[in-house]
């Protein structure tokens, strides 16, 4: 992932104010806050216990700078030194302020935010880690985040917010190793169908099973949402009035054979459609497949398919 370059203490001071250069010279541009001369005591204070990585006593004294003379040079000090000492809200409202009056800086804290986002990745804080890849983004919409991609959509996926979880998705597919792959197929699915779109879902789910090895728990999962997903496309092709769409995902239950609980039902709805389709030999072999599915002979699935074959071998009725 690219990266945004460190801007250096006396970088900033550059960034600045140019009238402020004279006594900088001799300031070494590595280090981020060294102890360069300063003409405010508290900031001079500030950038020796920085030098020191003394970084809260380094906050105190910048925070004493800002309360004497709020301008660019305390504020993005404040901000920087909150975002080292772990306080990530004040950091981004320090930010915020400053970059309002001097938008030259959003690129540093960008730079900051990305870190604090890759720090809490790494102690699986996805709380943290969303708001921070969100506060970089608001600043460049366009940043490079497949890093971050597969837990801010683990984290979005959990709190119901499906348009940014399927966002990063998408980007950790561009990414991802091959290997893992399989797994963002199924996790995407998952958000689909928990949202009830189980045309996308099952369209995921199917993605997974023709990448994932056989030995992969999950592919008989998969099979089981497929079918269930199937099932409601058909109820509600069925409403729709759209016969062909509602056998064709009737046959695609069946196929699977999971839901076993849904089974018999399909086998009746498949009944149900052949029979408006004109059909009947068909339908009939449907509703004796209720029966056979219940042997027992009880149950109001069994009750209708009866019902079914009488009026088809007896004439009465003739239709749903």
């Amino acid at each position: 992932m690219h990266r945004l370059p460190r801007i250096s203490h006396c970088s900033i001071r550059r960034l600045v104010d140019a009238r402020r250069l004279a006594g900088l010279a001799g300031c070494a541009g590595l280090a981020l806050f060294s102890a360069c001369s300063d003409p405010e005591p508290a900031l001079a204070r500030g950038d020796q216990f920085w030098a020191d990585s003394n970084y809260t006593a380094a906050l105190a004294e910048y925070r004493l700078a800002l309360g004497q003379e709020r301008n660019e040079v305390t504020m993005l000090r404040v901000a920087h030194a909150y975002v080292q000492t772990g306080q990530f809200e004040r950091a981004r409202d320090q930010y915020r302020e400053l970059i309002e009056q001097h938008p030259e800086y959003a690129d540093q804290a960008i730079f900051d935010y990305l870190n604090v986002a890759s720090r809490a990745r790494q102690r699986a804080d996805r709380y943290e880690l969303a708001a921070a890849v969100d506060a970089a983004l608001q600043l460049r919409a366009g940043l490079p985040t497949q890093e971050f991609a597969i837990p801010l959509a683990r984290y979005y996926g959990s709190t119901g917010e499906v348009a940014r979880a399927l966002d990063f998705y998408e980007r950790a597919l561009t990414a991802a190793p091959r290997d893992t792959v399989p797994t963002l197929l199924f996790e995407i699915a998952q958000v689909h169908e928990s949202q009830g779109n189980c045309a996308e879902a099952i369209g995921f789910f199917r993605s997974f099973r023709s990448r994932a090895p056989r030995r992969d728990a999950r592919v008989g999962e998969a099979e089981w949402h497929i079918g269930d997903c199937a099932f409601k496309l058909a109820r509600r092709a069925l409403q729709d009035g759209d016969l062909d769409e509602a056998l064709h995902n009737v046959d695609a239950v069946l196929e699977l054979g999971v839901p076993e609980n849904l089974q018999d039902e399909a086998w009746f709805e498949r009944g149900e459609i052949l029979l408006a389709q004109g059909r009947r030999d068909d339908a009939l072999f449907a509703y004796r497949r209720v029966l056979e599915l219940n042997p027992l002979g009880t149950g109001q699935i069994v009750d209708r398919a009866r019902r079914r074959i009488d009026e088809l071998r007896f004439g009465r009725g003739g239709g749903p």
